[in-house]
């Protein structure tokens, strides 16, 4: 199936949220889009405005996309050429050398781009989070945890870089107001499950769902399997250890 009806449905999802701090251009190739992004409020990349390029790969959904800073940015998870080291754009399925790194934290096949702009603008909050895993840049790691004024410092300078190297003529993002905190409640509001919300009291909401059950609904909303029933289906995740991809691929 070709990967260009997924990008459309993705930028018009995009533009119905107005997801603030964030600005894309997309020319004539539907597979770059140029992002603009905001430096969060109280973080150390504020006020700097920053490009970036998201390349989708001809499998897209099934593959996930890369991010790409183009703007000088200092940062553990940041590559020294700009990509972004993050879960949720690792491939799909799990990663034996990365235990702590589950199949439901990476890529899958109906994770939304407003979410992978937002966790990516998430960790501009916390450069160095207990999960963070293996860090893209060791020395800017390293000079987080060891020399803050200096690493502080290094951010300030590319925020001031950034916006010295703005076209004549930019428009910024609209703003999102009170970020990062606003970001942690978006990132709340987009993993809530809701297809077990069946609107009765909270001792019922409180009950636990059933193993796979963000996988199944994943699934069910790119309206695959349905001529299965849900047992069959989460039978079938199982035995995929939750890899959505795969299940896909079964189905198809």
């Amino acid at each position: 199936m070709s990967a260009a009806p997924f990008l459309v449905k993705q930028l018009s999802e995009l533009k119905k949220s107005r997801l603030g701090g964030f600005n894309i251009e997309v020319g004539d190739d539907l597979f770059q889009w140029t992002v603009w992004f905001s430096g969060p409020k109280g973080t150390l990349y504020y006020p700097g405005q920053y490009k970036a390029l998201l390349t989708f790969p001809q499998d897209f959904p099934y593959k996930p996309p890369e991010f790409k800073v183009l703007s000088t940015m200092w940062h553990p998870n940041i590559y020294p050429d700009g990509r972004v080291c993050i879960s949720i754009l690792h491939p799909p399925g799990e990663d034996d050398m990365n235990t702590l790194e589950t199949a439901s934290m990476r890529w899958t096949p109906v994770q939304s781009i407003d979410k992978v702009l937002i966790s990516i603008v998430s960790l501009l909050a916390d450069p160095d989070p207990s999960d963070a895993g293996a860090p893209a840049n060791v020395d800017a790691l390293v000079e987080y945890r060891k020399n803050r004024a200096k690493f502080a410092e290094r951010c300030k300078q590319n925020a001031e870089k950034s916006l010295a190297e703005l076209p004549a003529g930019f428009v910024p993002p609209p703003e999102e107001d009170d970020r990062p905190q606003a970001v942690t409640r978006e990132i709340s509001r987009l993993d809530s499950n809701v297809m077990f919300d069946d609107g009765e009291d909270d001792a019922e909401e409180e009950e636990p769902k059933p193993k796979f059950a963000d996988e199944l609904q994943q699934i069910r909303n790119m309206g695959m399997g349905a001529d299965l029933s849900d047992e069959k289906l989460l039978e079938m995740i199982e035995k995929c250890k939750g890899d959505v991809s795969r299940v896909l691929e079964r189905l198809e």
